[in-house]
Parts: structure tokens; C-alpha cells; sequence
């Protein structure tokens, strides 16, 4: 049977340029004054959110027996059986559609999402909503057909 794996971070070029522009910039104004500098929180805070956003990742396993999600570190381990789904289809998300990236619950539902702007929309059978986000659509499109009815769009 085919099994489809994946794992995202939250991190992206453009935010670790941004925080690494922040933090050369509280070096300049430092400069030499280590001292100082150990004690300024915004170099800290800084540097937590790099290592927060580099430890967030979102990985995913499909396969015979379901979808295995593990956020961290928000969602442990969860096992979503194909026979708890009623629907499952492929989506383009918007950021509004859940308020950002992340752990999210939104009008529509639950999302696990850690970058861009594709994700598997999971319609359950008991109404709830999951949308768990993907770098790799056309693949996991190929994988949910092999188990589960698979819909171009829930109407």
C-alpha cells in the first residue's frame, strides 16, 4: 500500500531574514557593550522566536490506516481513521480563512497549516472540519483516491 509522508516548519526565508535583520540591528545599536547587550529582552525575544519557529513543525502520515498528525508541539499525535471521514478534498486557503498559520480554528473548522496556501480539507462524519495544510498537493491528491472517495470540491 502507498504511504505519504510529510514535514513542514513554520520557518520561511523571508521571516528569518526579517529576524535576522532585527537582530544585526540590536547588535549595531550595542555594538561592543556585551554587557548591555545580554541584558537587552528584545535580543531574547528575538532569539526565542527563532528557535519556537524552527521547533514548530507539522508532520503528517497517510497510509491504509488514516492520517497521523503530529503538530509540535500543540498536537502530540492524533489518528484521523478514513472511516471517521465523510469527505476529503483538496483547497486553496487564504490566510483569513483561519487567521494565519498555525494551530487554528476558524468559521471553518480546525486547521493544522505551517506555510503557504494548499491544504486537505477534511469534512468528518460527526460535521467537524479539519483542513490540514500541504507543500505537496498533487501527491497527496494521489494518495487520498487510493483510500478514501476523494472529491474535487464539497458542495
Amino acid at each position: 500500500m502507498r504511504v505519504f509522508k510529510e514535514k513542514q516548519n513554520m520557518m520561511t526565508w523571508w521571516m528569518l531574514a526579517l529576524l535576522l535583520v532585527i537582530m544585526g540591528y540590536q547588535l549595531y545599536l550595542y555594538g561592543t557593550d556585551l554587557e548591555r547587550l545580554i541584558r537587552e529582552p528584545s535580543l531574547w525575544i528575538t532569539v526565542l522566536v527563532i528557535i519556537l519557529l524552527a521547533a514548530m513543525q507539522l508532520h503528517t502520515r497517510y497510509d491504509e490506516k488514516g492520517i497521523y498528525v503530529r503538530f509540535l508541539p500543540f498536537v502530540w499525535g492524533r489518528q484521523i481513521s478514513w472511516d471517521s471521514i465523510a469527505h476529503a478534498y483538496l483547497r486553496t486557503y487564504d490566510i483569513s480563512d483561519f487567521g494565519g498559520w498555525g494551530y487554528r480554528v476558524g468559521r471553518q473548522g480546525k486547521a493544522y497549516n505551517a506555510k503557504g496556501k494548499d491544504g486537505l480539507q477534511l469534512v468528518m462524519k460527526d460535521g467537524s472540519q479539519l483542513m490540514i495544510g500541504t507543500q505537496h498537493p498533487e501527491e497527496l491528491k494521489k494518495i487520498i483516491q487510493d483510500y478514501k472517495p476523494y472529491t474535487d470540491e464539497f458542495e
